[in-house]
């Protein structure tokens, strides 16, 4: 995850959500990724411990139980609607993980057996990081829209978020985002997505978690 910034003090009743609430949606978010996991490591006929995303089992999840995905929702999905989902719980899994300055999100601690007392990145620390998943993710979606929209070079203004887009270095799967495949911009705009969005609902507590303007991306990076 990129940014190691420092840990400020537990939330004392400001914007940002307290940190037993972050702590309860964590697990429910983790839950969700090991369900999705399993998932798709089954569709790609792999076994689980052999798939690209390590994640414990959370345990019991005793909040926020309504943001679970449903089992048969997941079966519904598409195998490329399956990876994209994949992908946005995993950002939001990573920035949780970034929250409480776990460093290697596969370790069998995660999340579950955080001590009591762990503080969480606040204040200050969030407005940064916003900052900077914001202007990663428009960077994403430039980058698809170049790629799909046949007429966007020609469309007015596309110098300047050129020249913006070739200031934010953006690399996915150990490649510069230019040079990553279609579907690799595709799930990497959701990974990002996924963190921003999680970004925002902790640093609002007036925010709902499923609420989409959360994902929103202005027309400048910054």
């Amino acid at each position: 995850m990129p940014l190691d910034l420092p840990v400020h003090t537990p939330d004392h009743g400001g914007p940002n959500r307290p940190v037993d609430e972050v702590r309860a949606m964590a697990l429910a978010v983790q839950a969700n990724l090991v369900q999705l996991k399993v998932a798709d490591a089954k569709r790609r006929r792999l076994a689980p411990d052999s798939h690209e995303i390590e994640v414990p089992a959370p345990g019991h999840v005793k909040r926020y139980r309504e943001t679970l995905i449903d089992p048969v929702t997941i079966q519904r999905y598409t195998d490329i609607e399956l990876r994209l989902r994949l992908h946005e719980i995993w950002g939001r899994f990573c920035l949780t993980c970034w929250l409480f300055s776990i460093k290697e999100p596969c370790e069998s601690s995660t999340l579950a057996n955080l001590p009591i007392d762990t503080h969480m990145h606040c204040g200050p620390v969030l407005e940064v990081k916003e900052a900077e998943l914001h202007g990663l993710l428009w960077r994403i979606q430039f980058e698809s829209r170049m790629r799909s929209d046949p007429e966007f070079r020609s469309a007015h203004g596309f110098d300047r978020r050129a020249d913006l887009a070739a200031q934010i270095p953006v690399r996915a799967f150990d490649k510069p985002i230019a040079e990553c495949s279609d579907e690799d911009v595709l799930l990497a705009g959701c990974q990002h997505a996924g963190m921003l969005a999680t970004t925002r609902w902790v640093a609002d507590r007036t925010r709902n978690w499923n609420d989409p303007d959360l994902m929103t991306v202005n027309d400048l990076p910054f």
